[in-house]
């Protein structure tokens, strides 16, 4: 039974994420949500839910869950509760260095692409092992400072040949809006002295479409400022699984086919770094 369950969990996490064309995040999300080892009617929290795509995502599994989402950025909150369309799933406005809820409150932590963006890393670490339950899992996802030259070109050029960056706008690609980038030993080693146990560690998409990052934004922007056309633009919202027209569903077969590189020549580079880590 347990595992004709977990099966179903798969098959509708597979269903789910059909409408990604971002590689990475599409990698990423699996990872992340597989990562949680997900029992019906546990108690999660996604601290920096910014969009609320994880929320959407875990609350279509058919768990049952309880969902929290926590963010600093009122406008990404009112965004969630249109992206989620449902209002069990609890939002609220905070930090993540002062997490509003007691310890032991949750038996599960999503925290991806969050950690890059926070003043003291280890004081949200700290607050989130402070309110996870004993066993309960972090999954983690984080920016790689070694990241694919194709991903992001010209910032890995200026860093490469000039030990600079582009710090924000369109063409600060990887580096837009992040305070840092991560060594994967680096990340590992601050989660661990937090308390937690690592289980795993991975770096994830080396392999990626020339150029990536830029075609990611520049999809992004066009979607969220609602200048495509309709049929275009459900083909390509992630919150939903509306049929693809042709053009759409050709690029998305382009992109995952590239994507499998991943999987047969794994390679030491990659666009993030997850880790999967208990509290013991």
């Amino acid at each position: 039974m347990q595992k004709q369950s977990s099966n179903y969990t798969k098959d509708k996490l597979i269903f789910s994420l059909k409408n990604v064309g971002d590689m990475a995040l599409k990698r990423r999300a699996k990872k992340v949500i597989e990562g949680l080892e997900l029992k019906k009617g546990e108690r999660v929290l996604d601290l920096g839910c910014g969009n609320g795509y994880y929320l959407s995502l875990l609350n279509r599994l058919g768990l049952n869950l309880n969902l929290v989402g926590i963010d600093i950025d009122k406008s990404a909150l009112i965004d969630d509760a249109k992206f989620i369309g449902d209002k069990k799933v609890k939002l609220m406005l905070a930090n993540g260095s002062d997490i509003p809820f007691p310890q032991n409150s949750f038996d599960k932590v999503v925290m991806s692409e969050v950690i890059e963006h926070v003043e003291d890393e280890k004081a949200v670490l700290g607050e989130v092992f402070r309110v996870l339950k004993k066993g309960g899992i972090l999954s983690l996802t984080t920016c790689n400072i070694d990241y694919p030259f194709f991903w992001d070109p010209l910032n890995w050029t200026l860093q490469h040949f000039f030990n600079i960056h582009i710090k924000s706008g369109f063409w600060a690609g990887i580096w837009n809006q992040h305070s840092r980038l991560y060594k994967k030993d680096y990340v590992e080693k601050i989660v661990s002295k937090m308390g937690f146990e690592i289980d795993n560690v991975e770096v994830l998409t080396g392999w990626c479409l020339p150029f990536n990052h830029y075609l990611v934004n520049l999809i992004a922007k066009l979607f969220y400022a609602h200048i495509l056309p309709r049929s275009i633009s459900d083909g390509l919202n992630k919150f939903k699984n509306k049929k693809q027209p042709f053009v759409i569903n050709f690029g998305f077969n382009l992109v995952n086919l590239f994507d499998k590189l991943n999987d047969l020549i794994p390679m030491s580079t990659g666009v993030s770094i997850f880790i999967k880590a208990r509290k013991i």
